[in-house]
């Protein structure tokens, strides 16, 4: 194994810690729960966790052209109009990209991490490393699951332990 794919396991191990975390912590909750927010104006937990869910799947197919199209359609769930998911739905929606996320750091070398890809927002195009791409969304996911981890315990529901 390479410094490079070791390096990378080493961070894969964590994120995968943080992501069972997450998904203990959603999956015993009722859609009541899930619709509780820590402030009328901010996502629900339900919101949250889809908002993670379709960004993993966003920027991982979109951008890095990883993933099927079966994958693809999880970037539809925070869509205007989009329903919310049950609790079962929302962990099964976390480890199904998940295995995505893991399957590409157990396969990106330090060249694909280094190699570029374009991304347009806001009418700018962006040229970006595939690493950054990568840490975007693990910091993505560390952040809105602290949402989440906040909107539970200052409702008094469990959080997740991470």
């Amino acid at each position: 194994m390479s410094e490079t794919s070791e390096t990378l396991a080493f961070f894969t191990q964590g994120w995968q810690h943080y992501q069972n975390q997450l998904s203990i912590a959603l999956a015993r909750l009722s859609p009541e729960q899930l619709a509780l927010r820590a402030a009328p104006h901010l996502r629900s937990i339900d919101e949250l966790a889809r908002h993670i869910i379709a960004v993993r799947a966003g920027w991982f197919h979109y951008n890095l052209e990883e993933g099927d199209e079966d994958f693809a359609a999880f970037g539809a769930w925070t869509e205007p109009g989009s329903l919310p998911r049950s609790a079962s739905e929302l962990v099964s929606g976390l480890e199904k990209t998940w295995q995505v996320v893991q399957e590409v750091l157990g396969r990106y070398t330090l060249s694909d991490l280094q190699s570029t890809v374009q991304d347009e927002w806001k009418g700018q195009i962006y040229t970006l490393t595939r690493g950054w791409v990568i840490w975007h969304v693990m910091e993505h996911d560390i952040h809105h699951g602290g949402e989440i981890a906040y909107s539970l315990g200052m409702h008094g529901l469990p959080a997740p332990e991470v």
